[in-house]
């Protein structure tokens, strides 16, 4: 029923129109009269398994339904097509530049972008992100083959120092050579495999378990100053290509402080060639990027591929002149053409490398998950996080067959593909098919390339990640807490060990989710006159107590940890001034105040949502208290688990109502017929 008769109460909300409601005054045990109580365990046994359906045949390979059901060749395939061309393209110069960072040859970076991601297109549900190589994934992968591979140290120890299996990467003797690979030597590539192989199991495992929430650990806050951390890591590695000087690996504390140390040791022996030709790929690169690109993408339909005309430039400049052999400059040396042969990883590595493989896999999904999330926000279409555990797991293990690192997707890559017009992931499915015929035609033709070149590339395509560290100043605007993840999680990663600064930022995270749950809120509630709204006081000066009646509101769960703080929380709520536990209320009738002694006090419990043995135990303890001291206890607006627990404990005189004004009503009709 409608009325206006609340117009002088409402005053400004909701065009002072209210409704009127009139029911019974209910506690809980009333809801249950002439309904019967559910016995789910009952319900549970009779379940039956289902047969499989074609509908869980298409949750397994959603391929199936957006590729083979419901997909529209004549409007989606071109957009595709011309998507997937893009995203080719910017693939071979970052997949390249990515493979260096794992010690690896820089084809297995476009073999990254075909193996692995013909099997998440198929099985994955994001239908944007561009999978294939990540700077920070690789990265940690090549520090785990720079810690294993120890092939490169065999020949050195049979007297042939300069043969290096991993395209030019500097192996450090004392590092490889530990007793774990004395019963088998294994080449870089073997070893990035076995990373490959044991990621895609740990994400497999995951899926089997259903931990995909494990990516909402990974806070966007954290996610930021981790991958602004490793930037600065991939930046450190890449300072021996853009200078042209050997640089020992150093691990552990301080190694960035040490490489720079070293670096700066050695300043006489860098190549000022090498350093010409970085500068002037890095300025072309960022000159481009920050005044022309947003200009020239507006005339065209499609990004200007820089990056690939840069090495274009690069190899032609360098395969017809001298200029490499004149000044020593590094070039990328031998690229085999033709795809990967079919081969096991080595299986009796897995063991050593599982540590690095579980911290690559939860980064590796965590930044895919962060992308495929953003992209359907955007787009309005569901992500199955478990799922794309699945799809990455499959496709790692697909690909460490093929000489493949583990991949994810790309930050640049992605928004590309979503930007040029992308519809699906037949996109991905394109890309590929153009890089196998990069990779059966026209890689080699890139073996004139410097090292440089695609180092610069790499420092370039981080630009963005870098300047993440400007986020802090917004966080702790935002939340000190967050700052402090942020901060933690950045310093942790560049002053000690990427995987350490990991491990940092989520106990920092789960610290102050831990002090947060230990935190209690009580407030007292008043009520908005001539309403069944009750507010905290100290808030809205438009609430007054009820007369004889104490609400306490309580938000948090009620455990272990804070059931002390709880309950002397409580007892400031409802002591008198002199610490007895007899509360005062305020009534106000005809503009005066009067004191008078509550009789009442009501739990709103509606923000309690968890509450242990030990809680529930101090509960107790605490409505005794209150009786001994002569109130009656109610407890409103409990949620089902909480009130099947305090049920269970038999609280004896405590009263249990759906609603704060439920409980109000029943203590005034309850004083109304004691008058």
């Amino acid at each position: 029923m409608r009325s206006r008769s609340y117009s002088r109460v409402m005053g400004k909300m909701s065009g002072s129109v209210v409704i009127n409601v009139k029911r019974p005054v209910y506690q809980l045990d009333d809801l249950h009269d002439g309904s019967p109580i559910v016995d789910l365990e009952a319900t549970g046994k009779r379940k039956k398994v289902s047969k499989l359906k074609w509908s869980d045949a298409k949750t397994v390979m959603p391929a199936i339904d957006w590729l083979f059901t419901n997909y529209n060749w004549s409007e989606d395939f071109f957009k595709d097509f011309v998507a997937g061309f893009t995203v080719a393209v910017l693939n071979i110069p970052q997949g390249m530049a990515y493979a260096m960072l794992g010690n690896v040859d820089p084809t297995v970076g476009l073999y990254m972008a075909i193996m692995p991601v013909i099997v998440y297109s198929l099985l994955g549900t994001s239908k944007h992100v561009s999978m294939g190589s990540f700077s920070v994934v690789c990265l940690m992968t090549g520090k785990v083959v720079n810690t294993y591979a120890n092939a490169n140290n065999a020949n050195y120890i049979n007297g042939n120092p300069d043969t290096d299996p991993t395209a030019g990467t500097m192996i450090d003797p004392a590092v490889s050579l530990q007793p774990h690979d004395a019963a088998g030597v294994y080449t870089a590539i073997e070893v990035a495999t076995a990373v490959t192989l044991m990621v895609g199991l740990i994400q497999i495992l995951m899926y089997v378990f259903r931990l995909g929430v494990v990516c909402t650990i990974l806070s966007e806050t954290l996610v930021s100053g981790f991958t602004a951390g490793a930037a600065i890591h991939v930046v450190t590695s890449q300072m021996k290509e853009l200078l042209g000087v050997k640089i020992e690996n150093h691990n552990g504390l301080f190694q960035i402080v040490l490489t720079y140390y070293d670096i700066v040791n050695r300043i006489r022996e860098v190549n000022f060639a090498t350093i010409t030709v970085s500068v002037v790929t890095t300025v072309l690169l960022l000159s481009y990027n920050l005044h022309l690109k947003a200009y020239i993408n507006k005339k065209l339909f499609m990004p200007v591929p820089i990056e690939l005309i840069t090495i274009v430039i690069g190899t032609a400049l360098f395969q017809f002149t001298t200029i490499s052999e004149d000044y020593q400059i590094k070039l990328i040396g031998e690229i085999e053409s033709g795809l990967p042969d079919f081969k096991p990883p080595p299986v009796n590595l897995l063991m050593s490398v599982i540590t690095e493989s579980v911290i690559i896999a939860i980064v590796a999904y965590s930044i895919t998950m962060s992308m495929a999330l953003l992209f359907s926000e955007k787009l309005k279409y569901s992500i199955d996080t478990n799922q794309e555990l699945l799809a990455q797991g499959v496709g790692n293990v697909f690909g460490s067959f093929f000489s493949c690192l583990p991949f994810a997707a790309s930050l640049s890559r992605s928004a590309t593909q979503q930007t040029v017009g992308g519809r699906t992931q037949m996109a991905s499915i394109v890309s590929a098919g153009l890089l196998v015929a990069v990779v059966l035609w026209i890689g080699h033709l890139f073996q004139p390339l410097p090292r440089c070149v695609l180092a610069s590339i790499t420092i370039v395509a981080l630009k963005d990640i870098l300047l993440q560290v400007t986020d802090v100043v917004r966080v702790w605007r935002t939340s000190k807490a967050d700052a402090a993840i942020w901060i933690a999680t950045y310093c942790t990663v560049v002053l000690v060990e990427i995987d350490v600064g990991l491990l940092a930022g989520v106990l920092v995270s789960l610290f102050f989710v831990f002090s947060r749950g230990i935190g209690t809120g009580v407030v007292v509630l008043g009520r908005v006159p001539d309403t069944d709204l009750y507010v905290d006081m100290d808030r809205y000066r438009r609430a007054v107590e009820v007369p004889r009646v104490r609400i306490v509101h309580y938000s948090g769960s009620l455990n272990v940890t804070n059931r002390n703080s709880f309950r002397d929380k409580v007892h400031a709520a409802v002591s008198r001034y002199d610490g007895q536990l007899a509360p005062i209320t305020i009534s106000i009738n005809s503009g005066k105040e009067t004191v008078v002694r509550a009789q009442c006090v009501v739990f709103d419990l509606s923000g309690m949502h968890y509450v242990d043995s030990s809680g529930l135990t101090m509960f107790a303890r605490l409505v005794d208290q209150l009786n001994e001291a002569g109130l009656l206890v109610y407890v409103a607006a409990v949620s089902g688990n909480v009130y099947d627990c305090m049920r269970a404990r038999q609280l004896g005189t405590v009263l249990f109502f759906p609603t704060v004004h439920d409980a109000v009503e029943f203590y005034n009709n309850l004083e109304e017929l004691r008058a």
